[in-house]
Formats: C-alpha cells, structure tokens, sequence
C-alpha cells in the first residue's frame, strides 16, 4: 500500500500541473479556478475526516496564514504556466522545498547537512541553465512570468512552513480541522475576488473548464492527504525524493508529448540538474 501511495502522489502533482494549463486554455480566471480547486479540496480533507471533527478557534489563526499563502500558491503557480513553460515552471516550484527547509535550520535548530550544500549548488547552475535561451531564439523571458514564478514558489514554501508549525504546535492534532477551515476561507475569499475581477469569465470557465478545477482540487487534495499517511510510515529521505523528482519528470513528459514544448540542450542540462538537486536538498 505505501508503493502504491508512493507512486500516485506524483502523478496527482503532475495532474494539478496539468489542469491549470487546461483550465487556461478554457479562457477561464485564475480566481474562479483557485477557489474552486479549494472547495474540491476541502471536500477532500472533509471526506477523509470520517466526520470525525473537533474545531478549535486555536487553529484559526494557522488556518488563515495557511489559506493566504495557499491562494498564492494557486494564482502564482497558474499565471507562471499561462504566461512561461509548464516543464521550466513545475521544476521551480519544486525548489520552494528550500523554506522550509532554512526555517528548521534557523528556528528549529536543524542540523545543516552536507547533502542539502549539494543541492543547493547544483541548484544554483540548474536554474542558470533552464533560463539560458539560445543564440537564435527570439523569445525572451518575460518578466510577468518570473513575477508569478515567485508569486507561487513563496506561496507554496511557506504553506508547507505553516503545516509544520501548526502541527508543532498542536502536538499532531486537528490536521483535518485546519484544512478544512484554511480552504473554506480560501475558497470564499477567492470567490469574492473572482466575482470583483472575472465577472464577464466566471460562468464560461465553469461550463468549459469545471472537469480541470475539480482535478485539480481533488488531486491536491488527495496529494496531501498520501503525504501525511506516509509521513509516519516511510522515512523523508526516500519519500521526498521520489515525490518531488517524481513529479517534475512526469511534468516534463507531459509538457513535451502534449504541449510540444522544447528544450535546448543546455535547458535539457538544466533541467536534469535541478532534479538531482531536489534528490539532494531531500536526503
């Protein structure tokens, strides 16, 4: 069953990759489809709950710093695939690993160990190269699109910062409870923005797109859900790894098969650099 889990966790990353852009290609906002995802996530986390809940205005406070950096995370993550490669962009989310990472170190006292020094070296040339166009190619980087990448890296790192802190905190307890309540505030704040912003494009992303949004949202859902069940069962050293660079090559597969998206061969480099800096930075 933690194979299978293993296995499937990746997969349900490359699929919340892969419904943004479609969803994009439906016309639709990035409100609309971020505040859905949370509804679909929270349904999710409620599901999984058996019912069996305990709320606490403790978690609150958690819930809302939790639900902030979520929406940027969504928004961040969905405008850098709209407007940037969906190979590239997936790999440098993937590098957000590293807040949490220095907030163990720096708060919490964590060793540093030589294997994450690794990681960030071969970080640091990876994301040389992945930016390093071609003498003849014309495009060049656009700057809306390393806005959102940052947008969604900061959004990601701290969600997973939070999670941590919360469960510190709580010695464990009220996981699905602060989910739960960090996506009903997530998903109506979204709402409210979507309704302000993507009036004209609100219903016409819901009709074309509502199969992505739901994806996306049960997929995120169900990702963390698989994390927390292997978190007591495997050690971070194989589970990590295998997620994060597990995830980025199917993303990259995808991106190449059915979005013809193409890589110079120092991108290519790049690219496999950044993964093995994800093994290392996981080790």
């Amino acid at each position: 069953m933690n194979a299978l889990i293993l296995i499937l966790i990746p997969f349900g990353m490359c699929l919340q990759q892969i419904a943004k852009k479609a969803y994009h290609q439906k016309k639709g906002g990035p409100f609309t489809f971020s505040a859905a995802s949370a509804v679909f996530s929270l349904a999710v986390y409620f599901f999984t709950s058996g019912g069996d809940l305990q709320f606490s205005l403790a978690i609150l406070p958690y819930s809302v710093a939790f639900a902030v950096c979520f929406a940027a995370a969504l928004i961040g993550s969905f405008l850098a695939i709209k407007h940037g490669p969906l190979s590239i962009s997936s790999l440098i989310f993937q590098y957000s690993l590293l807040i949490p990472t220095f907030y163990g170190f720096f708060a919490l006292g964590d060793p540093v160990k030589i294997t994450l020094i690794v990681g960030i070296a071969l970080l640091a040339v990876s994301l040389f190269l992945v930016n390093k166009k071609d003498k003849n190619e014309p495009k060049k980087i656009s700057f809306r699109w390393i806005v959102f990448l940052l947008i969604g890296f900061l959004g990601n790192g701290l969600c997973s910062t939070v999670q941590k802190i919360q469960q510190m905190h709580f010695a464990g307890q009220y996981k699905s409870e602060f989910m739960i309540v960090a996506m009903a505030i997530c998903a109506v704040s979204l709402f409210g923005t979507a309704l302000a912003t993507e009036r004209s494009t609100i219903s016409v992303g819901i009709k074309k797109g509502w199969i992505w949004f739901l994806f996306c949202g049960l997929a995120n859902g169900g990702v963390n859900y698989g994390i927390m069940i292997l978190t007591n069962r495997l050690p971070s050293s194989v589970m990590f790894p295998i997620v994060s660079a597990g995830s980025t090559v199917l993303t990259c597969l995808v991106s190449w098969l059915f979005y013809k998206e193409r890589l110079t061969k120092v991108q290519t480099v790049g690219l496999i650099l950044g993964i093995l800096a994800i093994v290392a930075m996981n080790l």
